[in-house]
């Protein structure tokens, strides 16, 4: 099974949901994002395709490919994952999602998520509260906002 609860699939959203259509920024984008986040050709050509059949079938093109700046923007966010800090937001964040109730769907939903970008382990102490004291959740990188949307930790509004 292919996870749709990643950060690339995020992606992928951004590049083609703006108008139906996508640029050769975006694709370019997209490449610097595979490579971050080391997925395989493989893996990626799954994803692509599962988000083909899901996503892009159904969208009407309306445009030259204007997610390209909210794609760069979410491509920048994954500077992230050089901070020192990430660690601990991730402990946190599963902490919180174990407080708003973790249902079996946003389990794995944020198992997919934090896996892609290699803090699963952390994420998955939070929920159990193993490991080092994971402290209060004070403020997401943006790259987890969708996730915690997703978890129930916080709303729209937020």
């Amino acid at each position: 099974m292919i996870p749709d609860q990643t950060p690339f699939w995020h992606a992928l959203e951004l590049a083609w949901c703006g108008d139906g259509a996508l640029s050769l920024h975006s694709i370019r984008l997209l490449d610097a994002m595979q490579h971050m986040l080391q997925i395989s050709d493989a893996d990626r050509a799954l994803i692509e395709s599962k988000f083909e059949d899901e996503v892009v079938f159904d969208l009407n093109r309306s445009g030259f490919g204007c997610g390209d700046q909210a794609l760069a923007g979410w491509v920048g966010a994954l500077t992230f994952l050089d901070d020192p800090a990430a660690a601990d937001v991730s402990r946190a964040l599963g902490r919180a999602a174990l407080m708003a109730g973790l249902s079996r769907e946003r389990w794995n939903a944020g198992i997919s998520w934090m896996d892609q970008l290699t803090l699963g382990v952390p994420f998955k102490e939070g929920v159990w509260r193993e490991g080092d004291e994971s402290g209060e959740l004070a403020r997401l990188p943006a790259i987890l906002l969708p996730l915690a949307r997703e978890l129930g930790v916080i709303t729209d509004e937020q």
